[in-house]
């Protein structure tokens, strides 16, 4: 018979990622991959044979959560991906995964770029290191955000996302997806920076197509994520019933009511805005990114700062598409932070709403009874400097599912 482990993680403040008043002097109770207990020590008891392990000045808060990036992409360059073979990819795949969960997050959702139902098998078999995934199938329309044209006449499809017009063939091409076992469907309502043919402002597919894809993706009990960077593009995908609008760049009053009449979440994905604004250059953008990139910077900080304001429900996303940004994913907080989020709104974000987004809050999240054992112990506060997640030596403890992948604390 194998050893149920059983630890308590005694001392430290408790962020339990509800957003809740921190808990002084707290008990985490670990036993086997779930949270057994929370509470304050002298409050809760320590089940003997429990290995105690001493948090005395440090946070525990549940492991983050990155709700919209592209993990197998290591480059934005269109040579340096051709010229990249697929296994060496599928390998970088799986060390940009060890390296993002050695950071401090334990769930991601790849968005739409992956869609390989057998990563997640292999992480949830163990045998490849890395987050909780949530995998995404792509699906684009002709001339839209996924359909890599270039004005020379070529098509370059890098992740075998299909295009297709026309409910009949929307239909078709979400039924295939799905019956691959992926869980989120995946598609773009507008344009978008990084594509060579389109604008972050043209508006793609018609509404009647995109509820084809939602009623399918319900009907097997999944949902539809949408890259929507334009305003008419937002509000189609919300009139769909998609259930995340990623990026939101340019949304005005009308649109932020949309948000809130039906409880649609927001992924900002600041973080990607800011790196490639500030990186264009060395990232190997095109002349045509690079002037796309200089005009939706700043609608797309004032567009998170006032759906912000207004309450929307806002999730942690960074987009992620590069080996340098893999690992980093913590910056997505401090970039909510910058433009008007609390440190715990931020924190909120990252936990308990980014779990709600993937459709996994009954499973992780928070730090709750019969949870999975999805934690962090960091060495600092973050409510005082939400950064202290971007530092690797800070964190002294990682642990996903119960199982201890990064510790400092020994």
């Amino acid at each position: 018979m194998v050893e149920v482990m059983k630890l308590a993680i005694v001392g430290g403040t408790l962020i339990d990622g509800t957003g809740k008043d921190p808990v002084r002097d707290a008990v985490v109770l670990v036993e086997g991959k779930t949270v057994k207990g929370v509470g304050r020590k002298g409050q809760l008891g320590i089940p003997n044979g429990c290995r105690v392990v001493d948090a005395t000045g440090k946070t525990v808060t549940p492991g983050l959560i990155d709700s919209h990036l592209h993990i197998s992409s290591t480059t934005m360059s269109v040579e340096e991906r051709l010229f990249t073979h697929k296994t060496v990819e599928l390998f970088r795949t799986a060390e940009m995964m060890k390296r993002t969960l050695h950071s401090g997050i334990t769930t991601i959702r790849d968005a739409g770029t992956l869609a390989d139902v057998g990563l997640r098998q292999a992480v949830e078999m163990g045998l490849v290191e890395g987050p909780r995934l949530i995998v995404s199938g792509g699906i684009g329309q002709t001339g839209g955000h996924f359909d890599q044209y270039y004005p020379h006449d070529l098509s370059v499809p890098f992740h075998d996302i299909p295009i297709c017009d026309g409910v009949p063939a929307v239909q078709e091409a979400t039924r295939q997806l799905l019956r691959t076992g992926v869980d989120f469907i995946k598609v773009c309502t507008t344009g978008g920076v990084l594509s060579p043919a389109d604008s972050p402002t043209y508006t793609e597919w018609t509404v009647d197509e995109l509820k084809a894809m939602v009623y399918e993706a319900k009907a097997r009990d999944k949902e539809v994520m949408a890259h929507a960077e334009g305003n008419q593009g937002i509000r189609n995908a919300i009139l769909a019933g998609i259930w995340s609008v990623e990026h939101g760049s340019y949304l005005d009053d009308e649109t932020i009511r949309m948000f809130l009449d039906t409880g649609t979440y927001l992924v900002p994905t600041l973080f990607i805005v800011e790196e490639v604004a500030a990186n264009a250059d060395s990232m190997g953008l095109s002349a045509v990114a690079k002037e796309k990139i200089k005009t939706i910077k700043k609608i797309h900080s004032e567009s998170f700062m006032r759906a912000a304001a207004a309450g929307v429900r806002i999730a942690t996303g960074t987009d992620s598409c590069t080996d340098a940004m893999h690992g980093k994913n913590a910056r997505e907080l401090e970039w909510m932070v910058h433009y008007g989020f609390s440190p715990m709104q931020a924190i909120v974000a990252a936990t308990k709403t980014a779990a709600e987004v993937c459709r996994v809050a009954d499973v992780t999240g928070t730090l709750e009874p019969g949870k999975m054992a999805d934690l962090l112990v960091v060495d600092g506060d973050p409510l005082a400097d939400v950064a202290v997640f971007q530092k690797s030596e800070l964190l002294s403890l990682v642990m996903k599912e119960g199982t201890v992948y990064v510790d400092r604390l020994s």
